[in-house]
Formats: structure tokens, sequence, C-alpha cells
């Protein structure tokens, strides 16, 4: 595409978010950053990806976060460079990862609190991938192979993780339409149908 354009995409549980980031970027041609962020990760720390992984947009809790408790995390800070836990130092990496590949280029970016992490790039634009229980339940059932409650369970569980992690981080709220550019409900427009919304949404007319 001609048109520089960062399209950060955060989601539900469920919801085929990471599905409608995937197509969304071989329909425009660009590169789409997920689970290689955790790679990259991995590969800078110098540790395992099954180990930052098991971290991943998780949230810190007060016993990992350190002394003195009184502090927040390094992004809240002028010290960029100072961090107290593991958690902290896969934040700063990816965030750093974030912005060079930012610098090169268009992009699709799933999750990190990346829309954060840009938000003073001009070209950035943030989505919201959200569900209905019912579709988002179904669809882990047969992705994942486990039964309605465990869907259930690990939906709430995840959606938890991530709206802790992304307000602990971010300077914005998690999930709330007003924190983001778009949002809307591949339950009622499908993952096709949602993916064609964004693209004439963010495409020039």
């Amino acid at each position: 595409m001609e048109k520089r354009t960062i399209l950060c995409i955060s989601r539900e549980y469920g919801s085929g978010g990471s599905e409608v980031a995937a197509k969304l970027a071989e329909k425009l041609g660009i590169p789409c950053y997920d689970k290689e962020l955790v790679q990259q990760a991995a590969v800078d720390l110098g540790l395992s990806d099954e180990l930052v992984k098991s971290i991943d947009e998780k949230p810190v809790s007060w016993a990992s976060m350190g002394f003195p408790h009184g502090i927040r995390n390094p992004y809240r800070t002028e010290f960029e460079t100072l961090f107290y836990n593991l958690n902290d130092r896969v934040f700063t990496i990816q965030a750093q990862t974030i912005r060079k590949i930012a610098e090169r280029g268009s992009c699709v970016i799933v999750g990190r609190v990346a829309d954060d992490i840009l938000r003073d790039d001009p070209d950035l634009v943030s989505v919201f991938v959200n569900a209905r229980q019912d579709f988002k339940v179904q669809r882990t059932t047969t992705l994942e192979n486990i039964s309605e409650k465990e869907a259930s369970d690990r939906m709430r569980k995840m959606d938890r993780e991530r709206a802790k992690y992304y307000n602990y981080y971010a300077q914005k709220h998690w999930g709330q339409c007003t924190t983001y550019d778009l949002s809307i409900s591949s339950s009622r427009f499908g993952i096709e149908g949602t993916v064609q919304i964004i693209l004439e949404a963010i495409l020039p007319k």
C-alpha cells in the first residue's frame, strides 16, 4: 500500500482478532506481528520462547514488583531503562521492537499495548475487536477442542489478564470504546465482514 498505515489490533479472547489482523495484513500486503514479538523479546533477553510466552500480556503481581513497591512500571516514568521484574523487562524490549517495526513502514501489530506505545504516531489506527459470548465460546471450543465451560473460564481469565496488563502499562483503559479509533463486533459482521469494514475505514477514498 502507498500510504503508510500502522494498524494496531486489540481483541477479546475468542473474538478472532488475531485472524482479522492476519487477513488485514494479507489484503494490504504488509507484515503482521503477533507471536513474532514474543520470539524477538526472547532473543533480545537471551531467554527461552516458552518463558517469555508464559508472561506475555500477563499483569504484574504485587509479589513480583520488587522494591520499592510504590514505583510504577518503567514505561510510566522518565527512567525507561529502570525495571524491577521480568515482566517489565519483556515489556520494555517489546516496546523498543514495536517502535522499530513502525519506523520501517506500514504494518499490523496485535496486542502488546502497541496502540499506546505508538500513540503519537500520526499514521496509527487503533482497533478493538469484540464479540458476543456465544460466538467466542463456539470459536474457542472448536479451535482449542475444549468444553464450553473450559472455554468460558479461559476467555474470562485471558481477558482479565489482558485488561490488567494494558491498564498497567498504558495511559488508557482496555476495551473501552473511547480508547480506540474503531471498535467492532466480529460476531455481528463475521470475520471477513470485520476485515472489510476495517479496510473501508482506513483506505483512502
